[in-house]
């Protein structure tokens, strides 16, 4: 899941920078260093020569002049340079007025074409990153460009109820027998309990009707996206990224979604590119909360669940671990907009209330245990191997 689309590409990344925190060519410093030295060093010696060469002028100037004023060049300016160099080497590649115009358009374009550059970075090329960054919504941090989490102002699903019993329908949701999955999957539900795959779900999964829609949570930039092909399950959709800002520690992750050109009606797998108001969906385009993303992607082909589709909403911030990048996944419903929060709490209780009535089975979901509707865990840690550990 998320470690296939996110972790990996990361490592030759960091590795590739960690010999300068900048990614910046080292001849740039050098160049920097010895021009400094140069400009510092040769008024300093020119006008301490004159000086002494005045003042300690006899009528026999010459044999006089010329060697206090040669020592004393020499004495003054090789402190001075050397002095001026090694500072100069330092500070230089944290501030961005010294480095060329072509040098920032240079890493800017290598930022557009892979933004996990920017994961964790310091100093000059932090800098860079943010200049692309779009503006921050309203909702978050007032301080321009704080990593601050976005808040959710929908959880992909606009639609949660009420409940039907006659069509056994909450909103969006259908509930209809020998479904081999639970329509919803809360944040912490243990998946392949008691096999080597077991793990905690990271995630809010929805299981519903093929042709459902879903929408934009947050206003924000796409970071990644990535076509997932069938292999040891059902895929064939789209999994992507929204970030508050290119080079954000904070990301929201998307998954399982199908274009909205594709045919619900037909089962075969449609590869169609995501579009967005018209444009494709594609690394950098910005997208506003409230869009719709396209359908719900899809889901086994068991027991009927062909007619069914899934997707999955997940909350986290990257965790640089030496040569690997982690994750740390968030309880959605802490993360929801004040305007949005109260609302979508009770849609969330409501839903889980509802398909415990339409199964008649009140122990589907122990709501009394959660630290938030639908949460069992404010956090779930996730390594680069997939490996969980939930947090209360």
């Amino acid at each position: 899941m998320i470690k296939n689309l996110f972790l990996l590409p990361f490592f030759a990344l960091i590795i590739s920078c960690s010999g300068n925190q900048a990614g910046l060519p080292q001849e740039t410093v050098k160049v920097t260093t010895t021009q400094v030295a140069t400009t510092t060093a040769t008024p300093v010696a020119t006008q301490t020569a004159t000086q002494t060469a005045t003042q300690t002028a006899t009528p026999t100037p010459t044999q006089t002049a010329t060697p206090v004023a040669t020592q004393t060049a020499t004495q003054t300016a090789t402190p001075v340079a050397n002095q001026a160099a090694p500072q100069t080497a330092t500070v230089q590649p944290q501030d961005s007025g010294s480095v060329s115009d072509s040098d920032i358009q240079l890493y800017k374009e290598k930022i557009e074409k892979d933004p996990s550059i920017c994961i964790g970075a310091k100093g000059l090329l932090a800098e860079i990153c943010k200049m692309g960054a779009p503006p921050e919504p309203d909702h978050n941090s007032a301080l321009p460009g704080a990593d601050e989490p976005p808040a959710l102002q929908n959880l992909l699903i606009l639609n949660f109820g009420p409940y039907d019993a006659a069509s056994a329908a909450s909103g969006d949701f259908r509930f209809i027998p020998d479904f081999p999955h639970a329509f919803f999957d809360e944040f912490g539900k243990v998946h392949s309990p008691g096999t080597p795959q077991q793990y905690d779900n990271t995630t809010f999964e929805y299981k519903m009707p093929r042709d459902t829609k879903i929408f934009a949570p947050i206003d924000g930039v796409i970071a990644r996206i990535s076509w997932q092909p069938t292999a040891s399950y059902k895929k064939d959709d789209w999994e992507f990224t929204i970030q508050t800002w290119r080079g954000s520690n904070w990301a929201i992750v998307i998954d399982h979604v199908v274009s909205i050109t594709c045919d619900r009606a037909q089962k075969e797998a449609c590869d169609d590119p995501l579009v967005i108001n018209g444009r494709e969906l594609v690394d950098g385009a910005e997208v506003k909360a409230g869009d719709l993303l396209g359908y719900v992607g899809n889901s086994e082909g068991l027991n009927g669940a062909n007619a069914y589709g899934r997707t999955e909403i997940t909350i986290g911030e990257y965790v640089p671990q030496g040569t690997q990048i982690d994750f740390m996944n968030y309880c959605p419903t802490n993360y929801l907009h004040p305007e949005f929060k109260d609302q979508i709490h009770s849609e969330i209780n409501q839903l889980m209330a509802n398909y415990e009535l339409w199964a008649g089975d009140t122990s589907l979901y122990d709501e009394k245990s959660m630290i938030a509707p639908g949460c069992r865990y404010t956090k779930i840690y996730e390594d680069s191997d997939g490996k969980t550990t939930p947090y209360r």
